[in-house]
């Protein structure tokens, strides 16, 4: 039996306690956020996530979406968050004549936010192709890019609130979904893969048909951001 020397079995050990307490340290510490969708939700990653307002990723979007309009939809959304936590903290408290209102609340704010996020998430300058990852995929569960289009479109125009292209793990699908309000039409287990808000907030300031927004909508998703987001929840 050959025995270590005691010097050597100190540094083992020392190495070995230093690399369990550095990993409990990370595991403790907190990830940093910056809105609720912008990093680990759709890796499935566990634990609370900070509520914190998401900046917006461009400040204007010309031929689109103008400074004046986009920062009005931010500060909607900020309005959102804000909601959301006085929901929140008003539940703590809650008699019993307003708990199911406030519970609704807090899914209709809960699911603003996040919807919010994800649309200002997906919106590119310019046009942005989707990758042949996507495409592919895209055949085989909507057909060719421009019929799933032409039916993206049809959702945003009769949709109140969210028109959205989601991926459902449980039928290993994507799917467009029309929402009337943040708490109604959601697709349980579904993952976003792009969103368009479809309320007047959105767009009124830019244009005044809902037509057109859409059709410009269609023209600066980011297609490299859906393939992001497809890649971090395809179960295959």
């Amino acid at each position: 039996m050959t025995t270590m020397p005691r010097r050597a079995f100190l540094a083992c050990l020392t190495t070995v306690t230093g690399s369990v307490v550095a990993r409990r340290l990370r595991a403790a510490t907190p990830p940093k956020e910056t809105g609720l969708s912008s990093e680990g939700l759709l890796a499935g990653h566990p634990g609370f996530q900070s509520r914190t307002v998401m900046p917006l990723p461009n400040p204007e979007l010309p031929g689109f979406l103008s400074r004046a309009q986009l920062e009005a939809h931010h500060r909607h959304y900020t309005g959102e968050l804000d909601r959301l936590k006085q929901t929140e903290r008003a539940l703590q408290e809650a008699e019993a004549s307003r708990y199911g209102e406030l519970r609704r609340a807090q899914v209709a704010a809960a699911n603003s936010v996040l919807l919010h996020e994800f649309y200002f998430g997906n919106l590119a300058p310019a046009k942005v192709d989707a990758p042949r990852y996507i495409e592919g995929h895209m055949r085989e569960h909507m057909g060719t890019m421009e019929s799933w289009a032409a039916d993206f479109t049809r959702c945003a125009l009769v949709a109140k609130a969210w028109a959205t292209l989601v991926y459902d793990p449980y039928d290993d699908r994507w799917h467009n979904v029309a929402m009337d309000a943040d708490g109604e039409g959601l697709w349980v287990g579904a993952n976003p893969l792009v969103v368009c808000d479809v309320a007047e907030h959105a767009f009124a300031k830019d244009h005044p048909r809902r037509e057109d927004y859409v059709a410009k909508f269609l023209d600066h998703v980011d297609g490299e951001e859906v393939s992001r987001r497809y890649k971090k929840v395809d179960r295959m």
